[in-house]
């Protein structure tokens, strides 16, 4: 059942990014806790959102741009990172949420190899969409539009739960055979979240961009460090 929840999450998120309404539901800020709600974690999702979203904070449907599909990768993380923590009854913890990034964020740039063929398929049916209005049967062209929608569905529908799917495996399999990486998978979960902060800061595409991108990494790690200092 959580796999088939993750699909229509992960297939509604992929029409919502760029077929329709376009309200930034998609984004990870949004995606990640609603997807972490639909498994009943949403705690878990609030934890992977914030360095999601700014690792993918440049990734925007602007006109023919193709960026990396971070709704797939965020809905396929969140899933992995929740059905994984789920498994080892600790919940998503750091270095739970860190292996589900290493495992599933391949999967955002998949989807954007995804896209192009989507693209090419839309392009013949809107062509077909064009026909039918030019012959004067507008209900036949709005049937070849929602069958547009089907495309990038089906793609985010598919690889998304099959992602969390290999993380909800693997992690637990790991965690548990190599008990010691915990600690260092922990600071990992910070130094990305740093990583993440200064890919942010990038992305404002400023003059000043790389005075934040260096600070953002500098002081996101310092804080991740002391953090799991504390924690340790």
């Amino acid at each position: 059942m959580s796999y088939l929840v993750l699909g229509v999450v992960a297939g509604l998120a992929a029409i919502e990014r760029k077929g329709f309404l376009q309200a930034m539901l998609s984004r990870p800020i949004a995606l990640a806790p609603m997807t972490g709600w639909a498994l009943g974690d949403p705690h878990g999702g609030l934890l992977v959102a914030p360095p999601l979203e700014l690792l993918w904070l440049g990734a925007v449907n602007l006109g023919a741009a193709l960026p990396v599909h971070e709704a797939l990768g965020t809905v396929a993380i969140t899933g992995g990172a929740v059905l994984a923590g789920r498994a080892l009854g600790v919940g998503v913890s750091p270095e739970v949420a860190i292996l589900a990034v290493l495992l599933c964020a391949p999967l955002a740039h998949l989807g954007r190899v995804a896209d192009r063929f989507v693209e090419l398929w839309n392009d013949r049916l809107a062509v077909r969409a064009e026909a039918a209005l030019a012959g004067g049967d507008a209900r036949a062209a709005v049937r070849w539009n929602l069958h547009g929608l089907v495309a990038p569905f089906a793609v985010a529908a598919l690889l998304a739960p099959a992602g969390a799917a290999l993380a909800a495996v693997v992690i637990p399999a790991f965690l548990r055979a190599v008990p010691g990486a915990t600690g260092p998978l922990r600071l990992g979960f910070f130094a990305f979240a740093a990583l993440a902060a200064a890919s942010g800061a990038k992305a404002l595409r400023a003059r000043e961009a790389p005075r934040f991108f260096y600070g953002a990494l500098g002081g996101a790690l310092a804080a991740g460090l002391l953090i799991g200092g504390v924690l340790s």
